[in-house]
């Protein structure tokens, strides 16, 4: 197999939105999401899925950096936002029911992140169709 179909396809359809909410999130860690910088962002990020339409051989190591790199930075962000955000802006810590109720939703973000740079990561580097694509 051969060419963008399949998984690939599915990839890089999937990660559109998702780097759509890495963009936003990421533009509003220092800044009241400007919305140039998520755009910034989202095409920095839109590179490597280009770089898989147009077959270009480096597109599944670029695709693997920008898994890994969003979903950390998004991590960090999350973790930044509970610890650190409110007194940077000279407001009181999150409560604890603040931080129960805001958890659950954080730690789904973080370990969904985590677990589709696992996943892809692994496609690119074991897919027959990817091998037969970029090499």
């Amino acid at each position: 197999m051969k060419g963008i179909g399949g998984w690939l396809l599915v990839y890089v359809i999937g990660s559109i939105p998702l780097m759509l909410f890495y963009s936003a999130g990421l533009s509003g860690w220092f800044f009241e999401y400007p919305a140039a910088l998520m755009a910034a962002i989202f095409l920095a990020f839109a590179i490597p899925l280009l770089l898989i339409l147009r077959k270009s051989p480096g597109a599944p190591r670029w695709n693997i950096a920008l898994l890994w790199t969003a979903s950390i930075l998004i991590t960090l962000r999350i973790i930044y936002g509970v610890l650190f955000q409110r007194i940077m802006e000279g407001q009181p810590r999150l409560n604890s029911e603040e931080l129960l109720a805001a958890l659950p939703i954080l730690l789904g973000i973080v370990i969904f992140s985590l677990g589709w740079a696992i996943v892809w990561t692994k496609y690119f580097k074991n897919s027959v169709r990817v091998r037969n694509t970029f090499s």
